[in-house]
């Protein structure tokens, strides 16, 4: 059958065909492909998920048998319509994605396709043969008719199948194959076919197994390839040839460059299928990690073409020299967007020498930027690869992240972004002379807080590896030559590393007590039974330590304190712990001392003494109990919480030892370690010098952190003679000290959970029955960690108002 007219001109058959083609199918013959950092994420977080998922069989845990329970079996009536969405959406997937292989044909996604499915099947093998049929999971009582095997080999070819192929497909394909693969994976729950943990560590075999393919041979990036760009840019009534892309790329458009008929230099920005992805996990990770989360999300790249010539145009018309639009819209048969530049010849800046970069061409970078802060827009992208030092002038370009009607902190970092730009490229003093001829003391200082690294384009943070120092001394001599003081950096991320490892703690925790609570059914019948004589005991017990760590509060500061004040301060203390952590009671710690009358030092040595004395006290209990009950302890039968609490000790210690080796060995980090806690560690060793020549002083820091500790264990051994049961008290010591020490270690509020877990393994391991002891151990931490709380809270509030804190 002729697909093309005498004359080469394409049929209206062939222009079908090719419609529907594109229906279907991503670029024509891939289009741009790539290997991507993300499919080294995607498959670093399937080995991880896999791994965890592994004890998490193993511990057989009540939360994954309560979700089964609770979906399994299905209604009769539907059971038929479980099952057949279960193959409809794992064995009825690979189907359809073969036959739409070999109907195209795609021969280069059928080939990797059957890779994929193949050593799916292969590694699911190797899995069975290592870990058995169940991966160690205990048998499952009381769930007839489920299948606990592991790996589950059709879910996870059916994933790995799809996860390969969907990058050669189209969007609306892409969205049909993972809805039916959701649904198979709930079917697979309900109707018996998989475990809920088994189901998940599939899915992410498969997803690693297709992610490793892709890191090895490249995926393609939902990009027309520069012959498909050649072959329908005409759509747009534009002519381009000589096209090929461009250098440096950003997910989800495709720089392409070109020359016109008269030879002038062309740039087209080509917004693919991925485009709309793209731009929903960059505002996502804006929002999450910084304050400001950039432009209004546009999802249709239509419009988010319109979106870049329009402020490309208000740019022009604020007298800024910006490219010449010549063509935006739609071309090819897949439908991408594509705006068409025409750019003055010349050097990005980045690239630019000496001869271009003179005096003037600085000035004139920095006035296009004010003639845009004027306008409200903010570029949101500034840097070398923007700006263009062209015969013509100064021209900036990309304005697919910018935005009008800005708000000051954007048109800020532009500003910055410029500046850093410039002295990477001539130098922080030529920089510091321009910005010093133009720019008045208020907008120098406007741009000065947000000169950091998280502000700059990735460009410009590439390049400042070269140049360690370059950001301080621009800060410095532009606040120099403004006649100001260097402002303080603006805080710009949302998120720091240590409110991620934070979360990541409570996530531990939450974890822990799900692990906790979910055996604590007999438990509470326990506590129903209790001796409550003994509950008063431990109650009175868990409220005394706050007035032991008050007196070792008194010993830790040069000089006097009111007790009273010291007895509200570690009363507030319990409040704040729930819910910050030992950073949050530290920070609180200094922040009295402050109000006090202290210096900065002296008050952050006077926390840290106390802070490093309560430490100190909790291993020395720990090191001298351990002889006298060692023999108290037993391996225990594993248990749900009692392999939550090992594999959390585990966990710390592994995370612990691997800190200290990456000091040991790698002298960056030694170097940052020392250059971070030496001058801490010699205020502190200053204190506690001058303390020294006070002996009750010493007493008051070393008694009062012990007869803390001990007023807890006292507590704990309360509460176990309140279910009836009891243990020495070198035991309860060796118990309570190292859950306190792995619940300071992990990074958890209050300890929450992780402390819990620690208690009832210890409890256990010492020979008292499961039951007794998660009944002892909730009661004690009801009255020492979320009770006192609430009246710590009213403390707190009391001493914001007399502003002791």
């Amino acid at each position: 059958m002729a697909t093309s007219t005498s004359e080469g001109v394409p049929t209206a058959h062939h222009r079908l065909a090719e419609r529907l083609r594109a229906a279907v199918l991503g670029p024509r013959r891939g289009g741009t492909t790539r290997r991507r950092a993300s499919d080294a994420f995607r498959l670093g977080l399937a080995v991880v998920v896999v791994a965890v998922s592994i004890p998490v069989m193993r511990a057989n845990s009540a939360a994954e048998l309560s979700i089964e329970r609770a979906v399994h079996p299905p209604p009769v009536a539907i059971s038929w319509l479980v099952t057949l969405v279960f193959w409809l959406g794992s064995a009825g997937v690979i189907v359809l994605l073969v036959v739409v292989g070999l109907l195209v044909p795609r021969l280069t996604a059928v080939r990797w396709t059957a890779v994929a499915a193949v050593a799916t099947w292969v590694v699911c093998i190797v899995l069975g043969v290592l870990l058995g049929s169940a991966a160690g999971r205990p048998p499952v009582s009381g769930l007839a008719g489920v299948d606990a095997s592991y790996p589950v080999t059709q879910i996870a070819v059916a994933v790995a199948v799809a996860a390969t192929a969907l990058p050669y497909l189209s969007r609306p394909v892409h969205r049909t194959v993972w809805f039916l693969i959701t649904l198979a994976l709930l079917a697979a729950i309900s109707g018996g076919a998989a475990l809920p943990v088994n189901a998940i560590s599939s899915v992410a075999l498969g997803w690693g197994v297709a992610a490793a393919l892709h890191l090895a041979v490249g995926s393609p990036l939902g990009l027309p390839s520069a012959a498909e760009v050649t072959q329908w840019i005409a759509d747009l009534h534009v002519q381009v040839a000589d096209v090929a892309r461009a250098p440096r790329q950003v997910w989800g458009v495709e720089q392409f460059t070109g020359r016109d008929p008269a030879g002038h230099a062309i740039e087209l920005s080509v917004y693919g299928r991925d485009a709309s992805d793209a731009g929903v996990l960059a505002k996502l990770w804006r929002f999450c990690v910084y304050r400001d989360s950039g432009p209004t999300l546009i999802m249709d790249r239509q419009q988010q073409v319109e979106h870049e010539a329009y402020l490309t145009l208000m740019a022009g018309r604020a007298g800024v020299l910006v490219p010449d639009v010549l063509a935006s819209g739609r071309f090819g048969p897949s439908g991408d967007a594509a705006l068409v530049t025409r750019v003055p010849d010349g050097p990005a800046l980045a690239q630019a020498g000496g001869a271009e970069l003179t005096d003037g061409a600085l000035e004139e970078i920095l006035r296009a930027v004010l003639r845009l802060r004027a306008a409200g827009l903010a570029h949101g992208a500034l840097g070398g690869d923007t700006i263009i030092v062209s015969s013509r002038g100064i021209c900036i370009r990309n304005f697919r992240r910018a935005s009008a009607s800005a708000p000051a902190s954007r048109l800020d970092t532009d500003l910055a972004a410029a500046l850093a730009a410039m002295a990477v490229r001539a130098g922080a003093e030529r920089t510091v002379a321009v910005a010093a001829r133009l720019l008045d003391a208020d907008t120098s200082r406007g741009a000065l807080v947000h000169l950091q690294r998280s502000a700059l384009d990735p460009g410009t943070v590439t390049a400042l590896k070269d140049h360690k120092d370059l950001l301080p001394r621009l800060r410095e001599a532009v606040a120099s030559g403004a006649g100001i003081e260097v402002p303080q950096l603006a805080e710009v991320k949302r998120v720091s590393w240590t409110n991620l490892v934070f979360a990541v703690g409570s996530l531990i925790g939450i974890w822990a007590i799900i692990g906790v609570l979910s055996g604590a059914g007999s438990a509470l019948a326990a506590i129903k039974g209790a001796s409550w004589g003994w509950v008063a005991l431990a109650f009175i017990f868990a409220q005394l330590p706050v007035v032991a760590e008050a007196w070792a509060l008194l010993g830790a500061a040069v000089g006097q304190l009111p007790f009273g004040r010291c007895v509200a301060l570690e009363t507030s203390n319990i409040f704040v712990a729930l819910v910050g952590g030992d950073v949050a009671v530290f920070a609180i710690r200094v922040r009295f001392f402050q109000r006090q009358g202290y210096d900065a030092e002296a008050a952050v040595s006077a926390g840290a003494i106390a802070t490093t004395a309560s430490w100190t006290v909790k291993g020395l209990l720990f090191l001298i109990s351990i002889p006298f009950a060692a023999s108290s302890f037993h391996a225990a039968s594993g248990s749900g919480d009692h392999q939550t609490a090992i594999w959390i000790i585990l966990a710390v210690i592994l995370a612990a030892g691997i800190a200290a080796t990456l000091i040991a060995l790698v002298p960056r980090l030694r170097r940052l370690a020392s250059r971070q806690l030496r001058p801490h560690l010699l205020n502190i060793w200053a204190n506690v010098k001058t303390i020294a020549a006070e002996p009750r002083k010493i007493v008051y820091v070393l008694a009062g952190s012990t007869l803390a500790q001990l007023l807890v264990i006292l507590a704990l051994g309360a509460s176990l003679h309140a279910v009836g049961q009891r243990a020495s008290f070198a035991t309860l010591i060796a118990v309570n000290t190292f859950a306190a020490l792995i619940g300071t270690a992990v990074p958890v509020p209050g300890g929450a959970g992780v402390v819990e877990a620690g208690l009832i393994a210890g409890l256990t391991a010492a020979g008292i029955p499961q039951d007794q002891a998660v009944a002892a151990v909730l009661i004690q931490r009801f009255f020492t960690a979320y009770l006192p709380p609430v009246w710590g809270w009213f403390t707190l509030a009391w001493m914001r108002r007399r502003e002791y804190v």
